[in-house]
């Protein structure tokens, strides 16, 4: 299987990784995404295991949007806990915890502490309040 590395954009916009093992890291070096290729449903995107600097999310990551935030801290994706669904998870790649969020983004531009849909997301929107429910991993 092919190995890709790319560099997540400071600017807060998202980039596409699937269907390939990848290694995504921040601008600043700070954080390394390591995704490993595990399948795919049928007529779907692939979904991988997901390690933060090291230490594995549970559930998968689906191949396709990921973004930080410009301060690098924290990371967006599409994630399921279980085959298969889709959410967008919020990734506390400092503290080592995660939230699920109410709706799904597919593609997106992340500016702490609003994550705002772009394309086909265009209009869907989700700002952090403090109220959110954190899952360490």
């Amino acid at each position: 299987m092919d190995e890709y590395h790319k560099t997540l954009p400071a600017d807060g916009t998202s980039l596409w990784a699937g269907m390939a093992n990848y290694i995504l890291a921040t601008t600043d070096r700070r954080h390394e995404i390591d995704l490993r290729y595990v399948g795919e449903p049928p007529h779907g995107d692939s979904f991988h295991e997901l390690s933060v600097d090291g230490r594995r999310l549970p559930g998968f990551a689906w191949g396709c949007y990921f973004g930080v935030s410009p301060c690098s801290r924290h990371l967006a994706a599409s994630w399921m806990a279980k085959l298969y669904e889709r959410k967008t998870v919020v990734i506390d790649m400092e503290e080592r915890r995660f939230a699920v969020l109410p709706i799904y983004i597919s593609s997106f531009t992340f500016h702490w502490p609003c994550l705002e849909g772009v394309g086909l997301a265009i209009g869907q929107r989700y700002e952090f309040v403090g109220s959110e429910e954190w899952t360490p991993f």
